[in-house]
Formats: C-alpha cells, sequence, structure tokens
C-alpha cells in the first residue's frame, strides 16, 4: 500500500536490534477485551489467556460491552477467583445498543492500568510468552512504539503506551461499522515518529477462532452497507485525515465516554 511510503516510518530491524534475553523491569502489561455477545468465544479463550500467563505485572481488562448472553452470569460463575487476585479486572456498561469498535476499545484502554495497553479480541489465544515479549521490545523500545502482530493483518492485535495512546486521542470514533480502526491507528501513530515493534515470528502468539464476518457484525448498529463498504469509507476518512496532517482526532468530543460498573461492585465514570 503507497501509504506505507508516504512518511519516513520507523519499522523495528530484528537483525540490527535483536530482542533482548533480559529486561531491566517487568512493564504493568494490560490485556484489554470488549465483548458484546461474543460469549461463546470467551469462554474458550479468557481463562487459556490468563493460565497461559506467568508474568508477574499483568491485569486482564474485560470490557462487558452489554452483553445479552449471559456474560455477566458466567463471569460470576468461573471467574471470581481471578477477580479476587487482581490478576482480571471486569468492568460492565448497560449504555450501548449496538456495538462500536472503536469506542469499545476506547473505554478499555481508559479503563486500563497498565503502562502498555494491549488489544485482544474475544476470539484470539495469546499464546504462552506472549507478554514477556512485549515487554522485551518495549525495552528496545520504551516510547513511541506500536506493538503490532504485522503490517497489514493487524485484526485487533496491537498495542501501544497507554499515555501515549491518550495523547493520539484513541481509535478515530469518526469511523463506523466495520474494518480499518486499527490501521487508522497505527499510521496516525507512526505518522508521529512511532517505533513499528512486529512480533508475528517471534511466537505462536494470537491464534484466532474462525468466525465468519457475520459473526463480526451482526450486534453492530445496522445499515444497507456490507462490511467490505463500511471498511472502504473508514480508509477513505483515515487516509483524507493523514494527507491533512490529522494524527491526533476526537479533539473535540468526549471521546472513549461511559458509565461502567467495576467487579459487580464500583460506579466509574470515564
Amino acid at each position: 500500500m503507497a501509504i506505507w511510503n508516504d512518511h519516513n516510518w520507523d519499522f523495528w530491524d530484528t537483525n540490527k536490534d535483536p530482542l533482548p534475553k533480559n529486561v531491566s523491569r517487568y512493564r504493568k502489561i494490560s490485556i484489554c477485551t470488549t465483548c458484546m455477545n461474543r460469549l461463546d468465544n470467551l469462554k474458550e479463550t479468557l481463562p487459556k489467556n490468563i493460565e497461559d500467563t506467568d508474568y508477574p505485572n499483568v491485569e486482564f481488562v474485560l470490557l462487558n460491552y452489554n452483553s445479552s448472553d449471559g456474560l455477566e452470569e458466567w463471569i460470576r460463575e468461573n471467574m471470581m477467583s481471578h477477580i479476587d487476585s487482581g490478576k482480571l479486572v471486569y468492568y460492565k456498561t448497560s449504555e450501548p445498543e449496538h456495538f462500536r469498535m472503536g469506542h469499545s476499545r476506547n473505554v478499555a484502554f481508559k479503563l486500563s492500568t497498565g503502562e502498555i495497553a494491549n488489544n485482544v479480541d474475544a476470539d484470539n489465544f495469546i499464546g504462552k510468552g506472549f507478554i514477556e515479549v512485549i515487554n522485551k521490545l518495549a525495552e528496545l523500545c520504551p516510547e513511541r512504539a506500536v506493538f503490532a502482530k504485522g503490517k497489514r493483518m493487524m485484526h485487533g492485535r496491537i498495542g501501544l503506551y497507554k499515555n501515549e495512546f491518550l495523547t493520539l486521542g484513541g481509535y478515530d470514533e469518526d469511523l463506523t461499522g466495520y474494518g480499518f480502526d486499527d490501521h487508522n491507528l497505527v499510521y496516525r501513530a507512526m505518522a508521529l515518529g512511532h517505533r513499528f515493534m512486529w512480533w508475528n515470528h517471534l511466537g505462536e502468539f494470537m491464534n484466532r477462532i474462525k468466525t465468519s464476518s457475520r459473526d463480526k457484525t451482526k450486534y453492530m448498529s445496522k445499515t444497507n452497507k456490507s462490511w467490505k463498504e463500511t471498511e472502504a469509507i473508514n480508509k477513505e476518512i483515515t487516509m483524507k485525515k493523514i494527507r491533512n496532517g490529522e494524527f491526533v482526532v476526537n479533539k473535540d468530543r468526549h471521546w472513549g465516554k461511559a458509565v461502567v460498573t467495576k467487579n459487580f461492585k464500583k460506579e466509574v465514570v470515564i
């Protein structure tokens, strides 16, 4: 895609700057998952992801985006030990009528307390050692980093330093429907000098449960447009903003706005 050549964007060179064997510290890393009526997937992925993680400074942030499929009850019955230990932080919002990709991730990232916030979709298995790899990549690039699977097929496999995510204005809430949200965020970050720290060659990470396009979009607001059409519209919006130098978004709105309940008890307004 021509956009990759339009700026002097910085891609990590694994030959010149190999992954370190040791790290100076264990940065707190937040694994952020948003879920609206994807309980069948989450039953498989969330327990396995927690089980596969030995990293000492991690939180799993789960945002129940007004699910109606029994997610709340399942968490109560099966995941309270992880909530009690602090490894899992569970939030629920009852506001959304439809799933909004950018808004839901903005809410989850803003709620996270890690130095690095990394999105993991409900249908993804992170794999053993994934968080350790992110921390080692952060050792190489302690600021202005994008942590992503690869240049093109990201599918939600993306993370940033939380403070830099906030500075960028998060995911662009001008985008609607399905498609191009991750690329929008990555392009804006890299245009501002972030380094692309890709990890798809470092291990068997982020294997996905196969889900159809229909399953991914059926809880979004209904339009007459297909997901390919909305993706094309979002791409056009993105490219126009990049050409105009609009790298920070959501300037004139309260973005990532939500009222949530934390761990079944405390109301939080963001």
